[in-house]
């Protein structure tokens, strides 16, 4: 919870900060627009005088009225007075100096007063200076409301996604605990139903034994061996209830480099000298390195050696073929054994399970043994499937990505 909720509120504050960037050079963009109309109006009035050298001041009037534009015209005195010659100068206040007069003989400036505008000016004989500015209190007024509306629009948009991702995050957790809960209340059930065999079976001896109702010893000597058969079953089911336990809950695992191809070449190594009857075929590609969990890889490949063991005759040949291709290390692994009931080879992975264990009752397996090959290849975001084999048998087929 705590981890998505970090992420949906950096994903908010970088979504914030994209739209504010690209919302504020929108707003620059269509304010710098404006600007460059009112610097349009200013030059023709200028270009208009300039091209009448005799009567300047009427060409500039004249060039007022022509575009309509609405400016204020102003004759500075070598004295720096001031002549108004529209009714606009009379509404903001120009400020005249000899600064901004010079500076805006070639090009138009601005000036940030509290009425600030956009003026030019120009050079006149006897050392005066014509001077054009139009108002920009109207520009720099929308750009404010404009600024104030986009964070108005960002506050409602975020406080309204902030508020759905909540109610999302709250519901997604809620329905994460059910899940667990299931989990939890299906590991309890299996738990039961799974250890209650062996536990019959070893107090069904035990009864015998204690009422010395197994008399000779040879009789005696079976009885144990089926206990220590029946105990050494419960240790591999609590081993794998609790794996599977562990592979079901949403932990986060450290991974590391992991040589896939060595860690498989050793437990093939084991596997024949368990099963040295048996015709073995293998093509393993060397050095193939994966980001994985080193102990639960392992288990996964042991139990896909242990399956075949205990469910293919003694005799069944076996192929193992590890390569890599693209992204991605594809495992294959067939065996030569009775295979599968039909249906079978299409189930999701979390229907393992279920027809793994109906074939375990009777060779001690825990029938957990595809559904923890399954769980630990989804945990590493791989895929895995079951076809019939060349050979008769099982095929898995297994992707993990090299990450």
């Amino acid at each position: 919870m705590n981890q998505r909720f970090r992420v949906t509120f950096f994903s908010l504050l970088i979504t914030t900060l994209v739209s504010v960037g690209i919302g504020g050079f929108a707003l620059q963009d269509s304010h710098n627009a404006a600007i460059r109309q009112v610097d349009s109006r200013l030059n023709f009035v200028i270009q208009t005088a300039l091209q009448n050298q005799r009567d300047l001041l009427n060409a500039a009037l004249f060039a007022l009225d022509a575009g309509r534009i609405d400016a204020s015209i102003l004759l500075v005195t070598p004295r720096g007075e001031q002549i108004p010659l529209t009714e606009a100068s009379q509404r903001f206040s120009v400020d005249t100096s000899v600064k901004n007069i010079t500076s805006s003989v070639l090009r138009a400036i601005s000036i940030n007063t509290k009425n600030p505008y956009r003026m030019r000016s120009i050079p006149l004989p006897e050392k005066e200076f014509l001077v054009v500015a139009i108002s920009t209190d109207d520009l720099e007024r929308d750009w404010r409301e404009n600024i104030a509306r986009l964070l108005a629009f960002l506050f409602f948009a975020n406080s309204l996604a902030i508020a759905l991702s909540f109610i999302l995050l709250r519901n997604n957790s809620r329905k994460l605990e059910r899940e667990s809960l299931v989990r939890m209340q299906r590991f309890l059930s299996d738990a039961a139903h799974e250890l209650r065999t062996p536990l019959t079976v070893i107090k069904g001896y035990s009864e015998l034994l204690g009422a010395h109702k197994i008399e000779s010893k040879q009789d005696q000597e079976k009885a144990f061996v089926r206990v220590d058969h029946e105990v050494k079953r419960m240790e591999s089911l609590i081993n794998d209830l609790l794996l599977s336990a562990e592979l079901n809950e949403a932990t986060h695992l450290d991974f590391e480099l992991y040589d896939i191809s060595s860690a498989l070449r050793t437990h093939l190594r084991d596997f024949e000298i368990l099963s040295p009857d048996r015709t073995i075929e293998n093509a393993i590609e060397p050095g193939l390195q994966i980001k994985a969990s080193g102990d639960h890889i392992d288990r996964m490949i042991q139990n896909i050696f242990s399956n075949i063991r205990r469910h293919t005759p003694a005799l069944a040949p076996v192929s193992v073929q590890l390569k890599s291709k693209g992204k991605e290390v594809q495992l294959r692994i067939e065996d030569g054994g009775p295979g599968l009931p039909d249906d079978a080879y299409s189930k999701a992975s979390y229907e393992f399970e279920r027809f793994d264990r109906s074939r375990s009752r009777d060779t001690g397996g825990s029938g957990l043994g595809l559904s923890i090959i399954a769980a630990i290849v989804k945990e590493h975001s791989g895929n895995i499937s079951l076809s019939k084999s060349a050979l008769g048998g099982l095929a898995i087929y297994i992707q993990l990505p090299i990450k």
